[in-house]
């Protein structure tokens, strides 16, 4: 991992991280390159319950506006777990190393990009964070730690 002594702190719920956890089991007996950032991401981050998350902080289900540092063009999507894929072009899955980046952080935050194999890697900043997704969004059941229902993949076949 990139040592940045100031990095912002990382804020997700025990829900959140238990699924990111899978992924990042699954990664690792993958050998995927992303296991690792995840772990470390997993290890600096502060657990919270899902109610005292503060609004302005990005996490699994929420819409997030963001831009690299030194350019004023700004993206948006709504930030997932892989397994919860619905609508791709608006998605950014938490499995990628511009989701891993943006996961936890509040409106103002900014890091460099995390599992990028880019020498310098882009600073990316959390320009706003707009409300939970509801109504259509299909989550597999993570209050138990384990994961029990079919994903959305497997259930079409």
């Amino acid at each position: 991992m990139l040592s940045y002594p100031d990095l912002p702190p990382v804020v997700i719920s025990a829900g959140d991280r238990n699924r990111l956890q899978a992924i990042a089991q699954s990664f690792l007996e993958q050998s995927h390159p992303l296991a690792a950032p995840i772990l470390q991401e997993l290890q600096r981050a502060e657990l919270h319950d899902p109610e005292a998350i503060s609004a302005d902080t990005v996490s699994l289900d929420r819409f997030v506006t963001y831009r690299t540092v030194g350019s004023y063009k700004a993206g948006r999507g709504l930030l997932i777990h892989p397994d919860d894929r619905m609508w791709p072009p608006a998605e950014i899955s938490v499995a990628t190393p511009l989701g891993i980046t943006l996961l936890g952080l509040s409106t103002g935050d900014r890091m460099p990009m995390i599992g990028s194999d880019i020498a310098e890697p882009p600073w990316i900043e959390v320009v706003a964070v707009g409300p939970a997704a509801t109504g259509g969004i299909a989550r597999r059941a993570s209050f138990t730690g384990r994961e029990t229902s079919a994903s959305f993949a497997d259930r079409r076949r």
